[in-house]
This record gives C-alpha cells, structure tokens and sequence, in this order.
C-alpha cells in the first residue's frame, strides 16, 4: 500500500521480494495489487482478494505514525476486530524513538511519541510481530489470514520469518 508506490515515486521492492518467498514455500501466489493509501480503496482490495478465496493476504506499508498510514485500522475494520493499545508495544516503540530523537533535539518527546500511539493499535485476536524500525507487523487470523507488514524492505524482510511461523500463516 500506498500512494507512493502506486504512482511510481517509489518503486515496489517488497511484492517480487515476497513473490520468491511465497514460492519457496510453495505457496500458489494468486494477485498482486498496489493500492494507494485510500480507506475505500484499501477496503476494495481487501474485499476483491477474500472474494476470490484465497488463504492468505500479505500488505506491505502503510503502518507508519502519520495520517495517511491507514492499513492497521483498514485491516480491523475489515475484519471485524475493535482496535486497543497494547501498552507494552507503545513503550517498546518509545524506547525505539529515544535513540533516534537524539538526531532531532528540537521536537518535544512526549509529541513524537503521542503521533507514534497509532502503531500501538493492535486488532483483537492479532500476533504481534515486534519492530524492526518502529511499525510493528501482524498476523491476523481468519479467512483470509492478514499479515501485515512495514513498507522498507528491511524492516519487512528481517519480520517476515517470524510471521511465517505463526499458527495463522501456517494455518
């Protein structure tokens, strides 16, 4: 996901990198899509895969602390699951912030971290998978299993083993 990717400013890395996991795990890959960052849209996509049966969805970004960051609440939504504050996750990511605030002297913390709550939002049910920058990924069971994953391919690659180990993408 995002508007980014879909326009072309940002060129999609993760889709073939997560193509060639799929099939190394033998996992028929059924569609590819890129979706800007639009509630609606977003929900279309969601909808057209479910519709055509498949077991597993996959997403890749959208899962920062800004406003067009949608895919978590667009993920809940969709299936169905209200949204709470995993206040471990919350502080997990403020400890990651701390560092990285050291760069940016003149921004209050207590703001960053206020912008940074969203990606403490965890669908009920959902595994979290702890960051590796600081948007944390999910496995969402259900039909289909939603994992959701961040947009740099780092931070995606180095959480993807821990959410191909979860009992919702084995399932």
């Amino acid at each position: 996901t995002g508007t980014e990717v879909l326009t072309g400013r940002v060129r999609d890395r993760n889709g073939p990198w997560l193509s060639d996991r799929l099939l190394e795990l033998g996992v028929e890959l059924a569609h590819t899509t890129i979706c800007g960052d639009r509630r609606e849209d977003m929900l279309a996509q969601l909808a057209f895969m479910a519709d055509q049966g498949v077991d597993l969805v996959i997403t890749s970004g959208g899962l920062g602390p800004t406003a067009d960051d949608l895919t978590i609440e667009i993920v809940a939504e969709f299936t169905g699951r209200p949204l709470s504050l995993d206040h471990d996750l919350e502080a997990r990511i403020a400890e990651i912030l701390k560092p990285l605030m050291q760069r940016f002297r003149h921004l209050d913390f207590d703001a960053v971290r206020a912008s940074n709550r969203k990606q403490a939002l965890v669908p009920e049910g959902a595994h979290v998978i702890y960051p590796a920058g600081t948007a944390p990924g999910l496995v969402v069971p259900g039909k289909p299993a939603i994992v959701v994953l961040p947009g740099p391919p780092r931070e995606l690659h180095a959480m993807w083993p821990e959410a191909v180990e979860t009992e919702a993408f084995q399932a």
